[in-house]
Order: structure tokens, then sequence, then C-alpha cells
């Protein structure tokens, strides 16, 4: 168990990192960011922390993924809208209070605001299919996409799917996702104005969702139902791909 804890990555460590580096006669602002990012991005970034930056050799920059909140005491702290300024002398003896001092910004969450699923094929049901679904039953080739929204806020999701065939229309759906709570959303049940589907079957087809207030995750998946008596099933999973 004490060997576990010594992994632990903390604020602590970062600052030993930073004199470690010092004494070993590493003191330029720009070479000491350079190697603590390298170190440490990954943890910072689920910290919260998308970059780090040294504007001396005793005071450091954090910049945040999220907005301030509120302001808490915290002696060598100064808090902005999207970053930190930590004066190095005045946290060493409590370097927790960084932590602590990020827990007044307001997570924007993990992902990403715009997401891509370029390969999407809903097949048409067969006669027998379409009969059993009708009566309830059976689970028939179909697509889904799932979000997860880890911010602090809300936020509100746009869907477009684009057809490869130029004579079918583009459509569009918005969704709202909860602050920490995820959707599940299968696409062959959505509906446009008039009650009927909103995708078309058996149309090659890529969807885009982009989410308007937080950072979002997204995933595909695709199940295909074929054979005699719909006996044969493939499922496919897929994370979406971000631009960003």
């Amino acid at each position: 168990m004490d060997g576990l804890a010594e992994e632990i990555m903390n604020f602590g460590q970062v600052l030993t990192t930073i004199e470690d580096y010092k004494q070993a006669g590493i003191s330029n602002p720009e070479t000491l960011t350079t190697l603590l990012n390298d170190a440490f991005g990954d943890w910072l970034a689920s910290q919260g922390v998308s970059h780090l930056m040294m504007l001396k050799p005793n005071k450091l920059c954090l910049n945040v993924t999220g907005e301030l909140k509120h302001t808490c005491s915290a002696q060598g702290i100064g808090f902005h809208s999207r970053f930190l300024v930590i004066f190095l002398d005045d946290v060493a003896e409590e370097p927790a209070a960084i932590a602590d001092a990020l827990k007044c910004y307001r997570s924007e969450g993990d992902g990403a605001y715009v997401w891509v699923i370029p390969d999407g094929y809903m097949a048409a049901l067969t006669p027998a299919e379409q009969e059993w679904e009708e009566q309830g039953g059976g689970y028939f080739s179909h697509e889904s996409i799932c979000i997860s929204n880890t911010a602090d806020i809300d936020t509100r999701c746009l869907l477009e799917v684009l057809y490869e065939d130029t004579t079918l229309e583009n459509v569009s759906c918005e969704f709202d996702v909860p602050a920490h709570r995820s959707v599940h959303y299968r696409l062959d049940k959505l509906k446009d104005a008039s009650g009927e589907p909103l995708i078309a079957k058996d149309a090659p087809v890529s969807y885009k969702i982009t989410s308007r207030d937080a950072r979002v995750v997204v995933q595909g998946s695709r199940i295909l139902t074929s054979g005699e008596n719909s006996i044969f099933a493939s499922f496919g999973t897929v994370m979406a791909w971000s631009p960003q």
C-alpha cells in the first residue's frame, strides 16, 4: 500500500521536480515550461489544467479548462478567469493548496465540442423483421450514439445527418445532455416533425455531433442482422473522430 501511495501524482511532485531542475542548473523559464509539460502534461490534463507555463523561476501559470466560479483564501495563488498564477515560495510548504484552488473553477468536461462519425448506415428491416418489430419483439439492425457529459454544466447538442446521396436532404435534430450524465439514442427511433423516421434506411451517411456549452465524448455503434430469420447478427462500436 505504501508503494502504491508513493506512485500517486500530486502537485508536491511537480514542485519537487521544479526544484530538481533548478539544482541541476536548469532555470530558464521556457526550458522549464517544455520539460514540465512533457513530464506532467497528461496528469495535469486530468486535473483540469490544459497547459503549464513558468513565468519566472519562482512564478508559475496554470491554464485551466474551465471558468472561475469563486475564489478562496490561498496564500501565493492569484485567481483569474481561466488561469492561476502561483508564487512557488509561498506554496512550497502546502502544495495541496493548488489542487484546492482548481476546485474554484467550473469544469468544461472531457472530450471535445465537435465529433464526427464518418461511416453510418442503417439497413432496412426485412418484411418478417418489420412484423416482429410491430409486435414488440426482436432486436434488429440499427445504429446508436452515446454522449457523455462530464462537465459541471448542462449542454445542448446538435446532430447533423449528412447523406452521400445528393437527392436526399440532410436532416438534423437537437437534444440536451445534463451535467455529469450521459444519453443514448437509437438512431432508428428518431422521428421528424411529422412522426416519420428522421434518418433514411439503406443510405450511407455521416453523423456530426456539435456540443454548444461543454466538451463531450461521443461513441457510435451499429448492429446488423441478416440470414434466415435474422439468426446472424454482427455488432460494431467505434469512438467518433474529433477535429480538435
